[in-house]
């Protein structure tokens, strides 16, 4: 009953107007068979019984109640159509407001939620509609059974009463049927998940190039069909259990209509029932035995969309992935710094810790460079200085003030970042560099000065409609029919416009750049980081990056292993200390340098990762019961599953 209400006033916020109509409407459809079946039965009897009364007034009412039930079922439908249509508009709007009023990456990197999240969209493409739609039609089967009983109670109460109480059985069979299905689409989610993403992949164009190059379309199809077969085989058992429930209740009240109508053919001879007594009855008989079948088919199809819905409903009911202040704190210009103090963190209580007890400070105005081998937590630390996680001990401090005591949304205004793992949108040239501040995305001059800063106008402004032209594959240009197809990027060129996507935030207090210029050549990278110094002059600025060469301009470089900072300095106190960093160094020059001009450089030290690393991926959750070590740097595997000393401690 709960969603039901629910979904009642979800229509009815949608539109009030449509919905009151439409129920009005289904009221007056299951009032009209009734009152057919008295004028069918009063014009019968007035033309078999001697001066039975006028025919006319009862046929000209018969034409009227035939002609309404012509209208009101076209008419049904146009309300139901209608209030479908709001009620899509309005579901969505709350589904993706319940999406996106979770501000942090928490619950989005949990499987569990995703199987969550994926049935509240799928309830919500359905549910709401099916449950109005159910209750309503409801609503119209029990005007139409009511009306009915009370003819056949009035010819023969011992038939009515058994006939009614046929109904309870099978409404209980109908809701277990409902129930069992709803339960099977829950049961299923993950693979209908599977099955979705398998078939995907066969058409996604990031993965096709490997899916053709190493003939994977037969292992991949087969994957999709095993997961759906599990989803058919499911469905089927549930529904074959239904078969054989109701087919008692069917047989049953098959067996009451024939007894029923060999009474009334009986009573008729005995001349107990009027010919038009008779029209009624089994007019009666046979609507209440139709009622009683669509009220049970409407009570299960509204109950399983009931329990759906649910998963719709209780979406709004996931607490936040992070905790908001009641009273968030603004959040000052950046004057001083941004500390780290003991951060340490770990994606759920059962994996690994990532941070070990960092204390590192990003002092305004300075760039600081971040390096280390991969899976040390670089990329971790870039999601809690832009508060997608909050530390799991210890705290991030913005000039004194606690991260946790201020509104994310307000935080990120003053953050402008470009990620390892930025985002390809299927939208034009220009609006995939103007979201990085929406409110200018209009503004052709930003767009194209940030283009420009980045290297990448020459190249859009090259592309078949300039700075309007739709970076796909997958959609046509909008506009008519025929448009052409969109164009694509190369690797490097789509890295230039999230560089310059960032650069729509240059007044941005504190710049993340995080591995900025993977995907370039040499010649590319240099741009890149030439308009990176004009951008950043005077901004407080944290650069992550594999390549030492691009960082060691840098006011401090900070070596994070292990999950901890192990080394910190200038590019020359490093090199002077012969530690991790130095080493790295010396390993990456000895690739450009010439056969034998580097000398002292132990290739065997370090791991391949640490000389070639992968730059994709960053630091991913940590899965329960999958131990994971971490390089210390200098080729050992460091055990990271240890818990956290007291407060204070620097070691666990």
């Amino acid at each position: 009953m709960r969603s039901a209400s629910a979904a009642f006033a979800l229509a009815w916020r949608a539109g009030p107007a449509v919905v009151a109509a439409y129920v009005t409407v289904s009221v007056v459809a299951g009032l009209l068979p009734t009152a057919a079946a008295l004028l069918v039965s009063s014009l019968l009897d007035r033309l078999t019984a001697p001066g039975g009364g006028p025919l006319t007034p009862v046929a000209l009412l018969l034409v009227a109640v035939t002609l309404g039930t012509s209208l009101t079922t076209p008419a049904a439908e146009f309300l139901r159509s209608e209030s479908t249509r709001a009620l899509r508009v309005r579901v969505q709007d709350e589904m993706l407001s319940g999406v996106n009023r979770l501000p942090g990456m928490r619950h989005f990197e949990d499987p569990a939620f995703q199987d969550r999240l994926r049935l509240a969209q799928q309830a919500a493409g359905n549910a709401p509609d099916l449950l109005v739609g159910s209750v309503v039609s409801g609503l119209q089967a029990a005007v139409l059974l009511a009306g009915f009983l009370v003819t056949v109670f009035v010819i023969n109460p011992v038939l009515g009463a058994v006939t009614l109480l046929l109904a309870v059985p099978a409404l209980r069979t109908q809701l277990a049927a409902g129930r069992r299905r709803a339960e099977v689409l829950r049961d299923t989610m993950g693979n209908s998940r599977r099955e979705m993403f398998y078939g995907s992949l066969l058409s996604d164009t990031d993965t096709l190039k490997e899916i053709r190059l190493f003939n994977l379309q037969r292992y991949f199809t087969d994957r999709a069909a095993a997961e759906l077969r599990t989803v058919v085989r499911a469905e089927r058992g549930t529904d074959l259990r239904s078969l054989r429930e109701r087919v008692p209740d069917l047989l049953l009240g098959a067996a009451v209509f024939a007894a029923g109508l060999l009474w009334a053919v009986r009573a008729a001879g005995r001349g107990e029932l009027t010919v038009g007594d008779l029209s009624v009855f089994v007019t009666a008989t046979a609507g209440i035995q139709r009622g009683v079948a669509q009220l049970a088919a409407t009570a299960a199809t509204a109950y399983q969309a009931a329990l759906t819905f649910t998963f719709f409903r209780t979406l709004r009911d996931v607490p936040p992935d992070l905790v908001l202040a009641p009273e968030p704190r603004p959040v000052p210009d950046l004057a001083g710094r941004i500390e780290l103090r003991d951060v340490w963190f770990r994606y759920t209580p059962e994996s690994p810790w990532i941070l070990r007890g960092v204390d590192l400070s990003l002092v305004a105005g300075e760039v600081t460079a971040l390096v280390g081998v991969n899976g040390t937590g670089k990329s971790t630390l870039v999601k809690l200085l832009c508060r997608l996680y909050d530390p799991t001990r210890g705290r991030i401090l913005w000039d004194g003030t606690d991260l946790r005591d201020v509104d994310p949304a307000d935080l990120r205004e003053r953050l402008a970042a470009v990620f390892q793992d930025y985002g390809r949108y299927d939208l034009t040239a220009g609006e995939n560099i103007g979201i990085g501040r929406v409110a200018d995305i209009g503004r052709e001059d930003l767009v194209a000065g940030a283009a420009e800063a980045a290297g990448v106008h020459p190249r859009l402004s090259r592309l078949g409609q300039g700075y309007a032209t739709l970076l796909s594959r997958i959609f046509a240009s909008a506009g008519s029919a025929g448009a052409a197809v969109g164009e694509l990027l190369s690797g490097g060129e789509w890295q230039r416009v999230a560089v310059a996507r960032a650069f729509m935030r240059r007044d941005a207090d504190l710049m993340i750049l995080d591995e900025p210029s993977s995907g370039l050549d040499a010649a590319a990278e240099q741009e890149i980081h030439d308009s990176l110094r004009t951008l950043r002059a005077g901004a407080t600025v944290l650069v992550i990056s594999h390549r030492l060469s691009t960082v060691r301009d840098a006011d401090r470089i900070v070596v994070l292993g292990d999950g901890r900072i192990t080394e910190s300095g200038t590019h020359d106190e490093l090199m002077a200390r012969d530690g991790t960093y130095a080493r790295l160094f010396r390993l990456q020059s000895a690739g450009y340098a010439p056969a034998g001009a580097i000398t002292g450089v132990e290739v065997a030290a370090g791991p391949p990762s640490a000389v070639t690393p992968v730059p994709s991926g960053g630091d991913a959750p940590g899965g329960a019961g999958t131990p994971r070590g971490t390089d210390d740097g200098a080729g050992a595997v460091v055990d990271s599953r240890q818990p956290p000393a007291a407060a204070g401690a620097t070691t666990p």
